[in-house]
């Protein structure tokens, strides 16, 4: 049975900065809980196993309204295709991007459809009154990589006329740690070694609880790798020990935080209804880039997607 969720409008500022933070900001974690403990590391991963050993197949769809700011930094963890695949010269730029996620064990077939619009760059499409600073013809593609368990396959294809498709064959899960699937795999696939929290290994809990968004939580922080780079989630223990956000730092400026939402299926517990992505830019400023909202899904019925 076919299950839909939908989530009240949000609207995506075109332009949302906050002011600049230095390299030595910390956490603002709210007020402290002090009437309840923090749970051990073990207790996540209890919970975490059986939340995913319940769950073998699952199916997501969703809409994002996304910026595309001058400015955008990546980050070597999590990858952002339609951002890498767009510069961002000059101008920001707005799209609406669908997107779809279906899991089946260790199966995962992850796809997004993109419009880029025609812009006038003095060459293809030229402008009778200037302004020839754009991306030039229109852009309208998708993107599908797909795992069988063994093998994957990432294809970028037109929806017009022309150019050719162009494809990709790997023995890997490329998108397994895809940022905007992390909401997702984060609630179904925690510990799976590919597409979860790989690394769980590395993290410790903070010392105490504190609010966040009127919720409990506590912290379950990486220690930073070699080159800098960690991982940080807020974790509800009081609903199934979710993970309400999640944050990705460099040293100690946080490049990616994500904000997730949820509802409750009467079966499932607690499902990611919507996300909200805010990043550090280059010049240290802190943009909403997107704004996802779940329009259907689906848990434990056969996918209809073919994983190769």
């Amino acid at each position: 049975m076919i299950r839909y969720a939908f989530v009240g409008a949000m609207a995506l500022p075109l332009a949302l900065a906050q002011p600049q933070q230095g390299p030595a900001a910390r956490l603002h974690l709210g007020e402290r809980d002090r009437s309840r403990p923090v749970p051990a590391k073990s207790e996540v991963i209890a919970a975490w196993q059986k939340r995913q050993g319940a769950i073998n197949s699952f199916r997501f769809a969703w809409t994002e309204q996304q910026t595309h700011p001058k400015g955008w930094l990546s980050n070597p963890r999590y990858p952002e295709r339609e951002r890498s695949a767009i510069p961002g010269l000059l101008i920001d730029r707005s799209y609406v991007v669908t997107k779809t996620l279906a899991v089946d064990g260790n199966k995962m077939r992850y796809s997004f459809e993109l419009d880029r619009k025609e812009e006038a760059d003095g060459v293809e499409v030229i402008a009778q009154h200037g302004g020839n600073r754009g991306l030039g013809v229109r852009r309208h593609y998708s993107y599908v990589s797909v795992f069988d368990g063994q093998t994957g396959t990432a294809r970028l294809s037109s929806f017009l006329d022309h150019p050719p498709a162009t494809m990709l064959q790997t023995t890997a899960n490329v998108d397994a740690q895809n940022l905007d699937t992390r909401p997702i795999l984060m609630a179904f696939r925690p510990l799976d070694a590919a597409m979860g929290h790989r690394l769980i290994d590395r993290a410790v809990t903070n010392l105490s609880r504190t609010f966040y968004r009127g919720k409990s939580t506590f912290l379950l922080e990486e220690r930073h790798d070699p080159s800098g780079w960690k991982t940080i989630l807020w974790i509800e223990p009081e609903r199934d020990f979710l993970v309400s956000r999640y944050m990705v730092s460099f040293e100690q400026n946080h490049i990616v935080d994500i904000d997730i939402d949820y509802v409750h299926d009467a079966r499932w517990g607690w499902i990611p209804g919507g996300w909200r992505v805010t990043e550090m830019l280059s010049d240290g400023s802190k943009r909403l880039v997107a704004v996802a909202k779940v329009t259907s899904y689906s848990i434990n019925v056969p996918i209809g997607e073919s994983f190769r």
